[in-house]
């Protein structure tokens, strides 16, 4: 391998790092529900189409950050990821499985687990890669009634994620952010 080889191999093991934590990003930013975080990795002329939603990055943003009293929490799982490079574009694919708990009127739980497929367009503009597309394919969905117990053992013990600002994870970083 020349250097010209090596160099290119470099940039192109970057450029796919610089992908995966855009989904990384995506994943912490919806199940946070940080509208600012998520904002920052769209394209202004971005798509998502999320089956319940299509519309702009900005515009997803906003909507699954609001506050919605009929989900607890959520928690996202991305791996298999494959990126396909052409110079300042990029397609990806990847797998997802996501969890949710969610509220019913009459007080009662429900936990959902959601698999699928993010087929994603990117876009490197100005150095940076953002997303430009994104389809979500669900492949396999399992809803059941909830069966979680928080009051006994590891889900008493242990600090419990929150979406928003009231995460462990805000209060976790501070002292690294203010550094």
């Amino acid at each position: 391998m020349d250097i010209a080889q090596l160099e290119k191999t470099v940039a192109d093991l970057q450029t796919k790092q610089d992908l995966h934590e855009l989904n990384v990003r995506y994943a912490n930013g919806v199940d946070r529900r940080d509208r600012a975080l998520l904002e920052t990795l769209w394209w202004p002329d971005s798509v998502i189409d999320f089956g319940l939603f299509v519309g702009s990055g900005a515009q997803f943003a906003e909507v699954i950050s609001a506050p919605n009293p009929a989900v607890e929490i959520t928690t996202h799982f991305a791996s298999n990821e494959l990126f396909e490079l052409n110079g300042d574009r990029a397609t990806g694919r990847s797998y997802v499985i996501g969890t949710s708990v969610s509220l019913a009127a009459d007080g009662s739980k429900t936990d959902q687990m959601v698999s699928g497929r993010y087929l994603d367009k990117y876009e490197r503009r100005g150095g940076v890669w953002k997303f430009t597309h994104r389809l979500f394919v669900v492949d396999w969905i399992v809803t059941q009634p909830s069966s979680a117990i928080w009051d006994a053992g590891i889900g008493a013990a242990a600090k419990r994620g929150r979406p928003g600002p009231d995460d462990v994870s805000h209060e976790f970083f501070k002292a690294e952010k203010e550094a």
